[in-house]
Formats: structure tokens, sequence, C-alpha cells
């Protein structure tokens, strides 16, 4: 038989030729994957290894190759009996030659023959192609994820232009604190569509794809969003049989281990199992560890020719131990990993952590039931209910108050035990009316949501508490600089780790939304979105006086309607390109940063209570182009905020603050040849606060930039195809200076000091290697830091900062399977 043609990545799908003999390591996992599941592994009557249908490459490929295909022999007629000439049949199109889209563990949302690129998204909002949505949408495919080796939202955020990592700390909970085009966006993650409320720490394993949709995306997503959004779309049930399994050995004491398991038990029932688990240190970080175990399900139903029932369930742990990284030489404006006159450099690999002590576990389970029922062609009826509940529970150390003349830090303790529980129903109603001669997609929903936190510190671990000696072991403890021996900071014969009173925090939300897509001509695209919001919040709890111990219980609400809209004209000067114009509103009101400790922060009390949401708008001019299997684009953007609260004295706000964001964003995706694969893109910012209480003399900071924000990154993800089994590729990452400070860069405060830190700027460079072993097997290698550069994550916004120190140079070897 001729041999089998395969696309260049494990990763896009590949069939096996069933006549061939299976390579040694083939046959090994699969015999023990036939023990665990023999009803998908192996035929019972025969005992022979069952593998996927395979396809037979035509005499004409397709357009784009993902993979040189092999030479392969003409298929031999097969000899029969005499037998009548057969009856006339209509003729059948042949199948398809190469990986198809939503089969056999290929994405639905992206090009089968170029992994790169996603072609749409699986937001119903956004149901035109990519091509054609009049806004920026950087859709990070799972190829993609998996040749970064992004296997978190953090390392994600490290090499996607658009994205700068923040810091956890007093007012805010530790985890993937994001900002989008300059503007916080923590709470602004989603899975599937459905807001994931919270901070906490997440997983990609699970994921088809990431999308974050760039802008104001109020009618899209609701409260929040200034900068965009990040949502996750999980890996569904599929059409065919299929099992992937990765084994990841590396340095660091890195072993991870993923399997992927589709099973279509008939034509109205599929199922898909995803599992993961990983014990893992951190690169270049003394005792620093980062364990996960991950287990998702999702099941498809058809139980009538027009009912289909879905289930969707995802379950997280992470076991870490929190790195806040180092401390800031204020004397000399740098991290004190960086050398500087007048004293001693400190190792990158210096951890100020209570290792005894210190802990992060997270966990998350979420449940999604659906039900589509097609009420008439082109109209469907969808509603999906969610139950989710979030816990990040952690005690970490974070290096304060350096004390350069003594060569002294303050080991900090840090503490939160915050759970969200969420129950949220989305009901959607999607058609297609022909309106004066013209067809429209709309999309009417209406989404019910109720979110619950509780927030609890550990009683003498509050944030703000630090200083003291070694014996004060629950406040904090001095340690030296350069020796970070925190060991007597803690006795656990002595102390013990107690939870406080809880803060409670209750949002109600109920949203009606609308979405149109109509084409005005052959070459002229029409959109339109509008939401309302009832967004409604409480919170209660009781304050503790840190001196006598005494207890004044408080309680807070606001109650607010938002309205938002966006709209976008998309002209096709050729079917291969677009030019776009396109607005968009959001709403940011009081209270949103469900993890924040006060107003300061974006949280309720007492002040903030008082404030009406902050408003946000931005225009976008864009182009995209498809260049073969290459999407190329562009857009210049800004987005304007008002109503923007300030912090005009402790416990005091005002919503007198008003800036924006200019910018620029490039990007590129998929093939730029048969053999080369791009991903990657470019963002420049120009921040400006326009209006402030603080408008005039020394103090004044308008027309001063944002802090804590990358202004310019660029990365470019890249691979070759060498031959029929290498491919070799790279990333590069750029990231310019960040500027410090509470809110504006530059502030000089009432005592005539200017807060003038900077986070250097950097250059990251990984590399990878793909070799094919057999037709079901690919061995990757990795290097990531290859020049072992130290950079850093981010810094608090204060004037002596501590400093998240990014890993240090790993590597790892994978082999990648598919039965």
């Amino acid at each position: 038989m001729a041999d089998t043609l395969r696309p260049a990545s494990l990763r896009q799908g590949f069939s096996v030729a069933p006549q061939k003999a299976a390579a040694p390591l083939a046959m090994m996992t699969a015999t023990a994957l036939g023990a665990a599941m023999p009803a998908h592994a192996q035929d019972a009557a025969s005992g022979s290894i069952l593998l996927p249908t395979i396809n037979i490459e035509t005499s004409e490929p397709a357009a784009v190759a993902p993979r040189r295909a092999r030479a392969a022999e003409p298929a031999r007629p097969a000899v029969t009996a005499e037998a009548p000439p057969p009856a006339p049949v209509a003729e059948t199109a042949p199948p398809p030659a190469g990986p198809v889209a939503g089969r056999d563990g290929v994405s639905p949302y992206v090009d089968p023959n170029a992994g790169y690129r996603a072609v749409s998204s699986a937001n119903s909002l956004l149901g035109q192609p990519l091509l054609d949505t009049a806004r920026t949408v950087t859709a990070i495919t799972g190829e993609v994820l998996s040749d970064k080796d992004a296997t978190s939202v953090r390392e994600l955020a490290r090499t996607t232009p658009g994205l700068t990592l923040g810091t956890g700390e007093g007012g805010n909970a530790f985890g993937d604190v994001l900002f989008i085009r300059g503007f916080k966006a923590s709470n602004d993650t989603f899975i599937d569509g459905m807001r994931d409320a919270g901070v906490a720490v997440r997983e990609t394993f699970m994921a088809e794809q990431v999308e974050v949709t760039k802008g104001p995306s109020g009618s899209i997503a609701g409260r929040g969003t200034t900068g965009g959004a990040v949502n996750l779309v999980t890996k569904k049930a599929q059409p065919g049989n299929f099992t992937r399994t990765e084994t990841t050995l590396g340095t660091d004491g890195l072993l991870r281990q993923t399997v992927d398991w589709n099973r279509e038990w008939n034509e109205r029932l599929r199922t898909r199992v995803g599992a993961m688990a990983q014990n893992s240190d951190v690169a270049g970080r003394d005792g620093v560890f980062d364990n996960r175990r991950g287990l998702s399900f999702a099941t498809e139903f058809q139980a009538t020719e027009r009912l289909r029932l879905s289930f969707d369930a995802y379950h997280l742990e992470m076991d870490q131990m929190p790195d806040w990284g180092v401390p800031w030489d204020s004397v000399n404006g740098v991290p004190m990993t960086e050398a500087a006159d007048g004293r001693a450099t400190v190792d990158r690999d210096t951890f100020y952590g209570v290792t005894d002590r210190d802990f992060l576990n997270g966990t998350q389970d979420i449940a999604t039931f659906g039900a589509t029922y097609e009420i008439a062609p082109g109209m469907e009826l969808t509603n999906r209910l969610r139950m989710g509940r979030t816990e990040n529970d952690y005690v970490l150390t974070a290096p304060e108050r350096p004390n350069l003349a003594l060569g002294t830090v303050v080991a900090a303790p840090k503490s939160r035990r915050q759970v969200n529980d969420v129950v949220t129903n989305q009901t959607e109603l999607t058609f297609a009316p022909v309106i004066a001669g013209r067809e429209h997609r709309m999309v009417v929903g209406l989404e019910l949501s109720n979110e619950d936190v509780s927030q609890q510190g550990y009683t003498g671990l509050a944030s703000e508490v630090g200083g003291g000696t070694a014996t004060n072991v629950l406040t904090g403890c001095t340690v030296s600089i350069f020796d970070s021996d925190t060991s007597a900071c803690w006795n656990a014969d002595e102390a013990s780790l107690v939870l406080g009173p809880a803060t409670t925090t209750t949002v109600k939300t109920r949203s009606l939304y609308f979405g149109d897509t109509v084409e005005l001509r052959d070459d002229l695209i029409l959109n339109f979105g509008l939401r309302l919001d009832d967004y409604s919040i409480g919170k209660k709890g009781v304050t503790t006086n840190r001196l006598t111990g005494e207890t004044t219980p408080f309680a807070y609400s606001r109650d607010d309607t938002m309205v938002n809209w966006n709209a976008g004209l998309t002209w096709k000067p050729q079917p291969n390109g677009a030019v776009y114009l396109a607005f968009a509103t959001s709403s940011n009101p009081m209270g949103q940063e469900l993890d924040a400790g006060g107003g300061d922060y974006g949280g309720l009390d007492a002040a903030a209570e008082l404030l009406a949401p902050e408003k946000n708008r931005s225009i976008e001019l864009g182009t995209k182009w498809e260049l073969g299997g290459l999407l190329v684009s562009g857009a210049i953007f800004e987005t304007e905020k008002s109503n923007a609260r300030e912090t005009v004295a402790s416990g005091v706000y005002d919503d007198t603050g008003e800036y924006r964001v200019r910018g620029l964003e490039l990007g590129v995706a998929g093939n730029l040849t048969e053999k080369l694969s791009l991903f990657g893109g470019a963002t420049l910012l120009d921040s400006e606060i326009t209006e402030s209480y603080l408008d005039s003399g020394p103090t004044s900071i308008i027309g001063n930039d944002f802090a804590n924000i990358a202004h310019k990154q660029f990365n470019l993800l890249a691979k070759y195809e060498v031959n029929d089994r290498w491919t070799l590729g790279g990333q590069a990452t750029w990231r310019g200076e960040i500027k410090g400070g509470t809110f504006a860069a530059d502030q000089t405060n009432a005592s005539g000091v200017t807060n003038e830190n900077r986070l250097p700027g950097y250059w990251r460079f990984d590399l990878m290697a793909d070799y094919e072993v057999a037709d079901n097997a690919v061995l990757s290698m990795r290097v990531n830091n290859v020049t072992d550069e130290l950079y850093y994550d981010a810094f608090y916004r204060s004037a002596s900062p501590y400093v998240y120190v990014a890993p240090g140079r790993s590597a790892s070897v994978s082999l990648q399977m598919k039965f």
C-alpha cells in the first residue's frame, strides 16, 4: 500500500498507514493505552491495533501543504470475483487529502494546512471570519501554544505583544495579573466566552485556542474589558477516534505528561478527556517549584435531529512556591540583581521566601451544561448553565524595605484565601433574517450571573505588617540582603496558620445583548453590537484594629446600569483583503476588581461606593490580508478613559481623571511558504494622562505616561521544515523598559521626590527542533531563554518596589504520539 501523507506537525493531526509495522516505542504506548481503553485500542476478534482512518494523497495536492509530501505508489485495484455490473450511482466527492478542521484533533478554528493561523473565533458575537472582523483579535492556536512552550497564561503573556504582567500585593491577589493595551485586565479572563472571575493561576493544557480581543469590549464581554479580554477556548469532542500523549523531561526537575483522548461512540455520542500532570522547579530560582494536576472532560450528544446536548467539566490543581523576587536598590534605581557601584550584586537565584511556611494552592472546578435546539433552518436557540469554584490560597514573602547601609531587607508576609463561586446562565438565539434584500447574521442573548467571593487573611500575616526581628515570626523578620536565610522567621512549633474573619462580596449581573452582521454590498460589511448590564455589588465584613484587636463591621453596596456598543465597517477591496474602521465602548463599575481590598486597588469601600462607573471609548483603523496561508494585519487605535478614579488622599477618591492610549499593532500568522511558518507581532503604545486633580505645580501628572506597562513589545515565532523528518525553529521576544509608579510614571510627591524607577528592557531567545521518529511519533527539543538572560516580569508600584524575576535558561525533550 502507498505511504500515507502527513501534515507538518503532529499537533495538527496525522494518519497512519495500517499495514506498516509500528515503531517499537509507538507499539509500547499503544499497548499501554489499549489496556486502559480496550474498546478503542484493540479489535476484539483479531487483537490488532485499530488506528485512525487513513487519507491517501491524490495527484493534486492541497495549495498549501504544511509538510512536503513523500512520493506515493499508485493504489492497486482490488481483485474481485466476476459479478454483474453494478447499478449506476451518483458520484461522490473524494475524501480530503489532508487534515480537516474539527476532526481527528485538528482545531475547528484553524487553517488545517497552516496551524499557526486561526481563521475564525469561538466567540458567537464574532461570527464572521477573522479576516472580516472589524477589530484586532490575537488568536493563539494550539500549535502556537505548543511551539511557544506556553503551558500557562503567565508564560503566554511573557511572549505576546500587547500583554503586560503585573504584580499582586496587599490590595490585590497574587495570580495572573494582566494588562492589555495599557489597561488592567485581571478580572477580564473568560473560559469559552463566560467570565472566569477572580485572580487565579491558569493552565493551557485544555485549551484549543487562546483569543485576546483587543480594545474596549463592553458589548461583547460586559463589565471592564477596557483594553480587551482573554478567552480560553477549551477542547471539545470531535468526530473520529484518536489518542494523543506527550511526555516531557527537562532541566530543573521538569516532568510533564499530558493525554488527550477522543472517542466517537456512535453517530450521536462523542466524548473527549484530557489529563495533565507536572512536577517542576523554576529555572534560575532556588527553592521555587511549580507542580500542577489537571483533568478535563467534554461530551456531545445528538439527542434528536434538532436537539444537541453537551457537558464540559474542568479541574485544575496548582501547588507552587510563590516567588516575589528580589528587592530594589533605590539609591541606584535598579534591582539588587543588577550591578551597581558601592555594593555587591545579589545572585539571580536568591530567594527570600520562608520555605517551611510559604505555599500557594490554587484549585479550579468548572462544569458547563449546554443545549442547542434548531428551531428552523438557520435559527438556533442555545442555553448554557455554568457552575464554578476557584480557590486561591497562599502565604508568601515579599522582600521589602531594603536598608543598603545595614545590608538588610524585611521578609514581609502576605497572605490570602479567596474563594470565588459563580453560577451563570446564558441563552442565545442566532438567526439570519433577510431585511431589505440583505441577509443579516443576528445574535440575541440574555445572561444571568451570580458571583460570591469570600476573602480571608491569615492572622498575623497581614500584607502591610512587616519589620521587626527574627523572633517576631508572624509579622515579618529582617534578614541579610545577600544571605537570604529566613529559617529563623518561622517556627511551626510556636506558631500556626490561623485564618482571620471573612469579607464577602456578592455580584449579581443581568445582561441583555444583541449583535448583527450584514453585507451591505459584496465588498462592504457592517457589524453592530449593543449590551445592557444591570450590575449590583455588595460587600460586607469587619475591620480589625491591629493594636487593640477590636473589630468594626462594615457593609457597602452599589447598583449601576451600563449600556455599551460597538460598530464596525469593513471594506474588502479584494476577496483576500480587508480595511476596517471600528468604534467600541466599555464601562468599569466600582468594585469590579473582585480580589481587591479597597478602592485604591479597584475594590469597593466607603468612598468607592459613591463613584459612578469609569467610561471607555475607542476608535481603531486597521487592515488584514490573507497572502496564501499567511494572515498579516495592522491597526492604529486610540482608547480614552473618562470618569477615572483617582486617590486624592488615604481612603478618599474622586472621578476627575482622564487618560488615553494611542498605539500601533502589527501581526502575522500562518505559512509564509510551504516550509516556513510564522507567528508574532509588535505593539507600540503612547500613553498620556490628560486630566487629573494633580494638574498644577511640581506634583502635576498631566502629560505623564502610565506606569507599570510595556509601551514597546515585539515577538516572532518561526519554524522551518528542513526535510520530511526535521523541523527547526525559534522565538525572539523583545520588551522595552517599564516605568515605575503608583499610576503615573515620573510622578513627584509633595516632598519633591520623583519616582524615576525603570525596569530594564530585554531580548529573550528560544530554540526548538522537531524530529519525526515514526509515522505517529515526534520528538521535540526545546531550549527557552537560550542566553540565560536576566529579565523581570514586573515590579511593584511603590518607590522602593520588589521585582519579579523571570525564569532562567531551561531545556526539555518531549515525545508526542498519536494513535
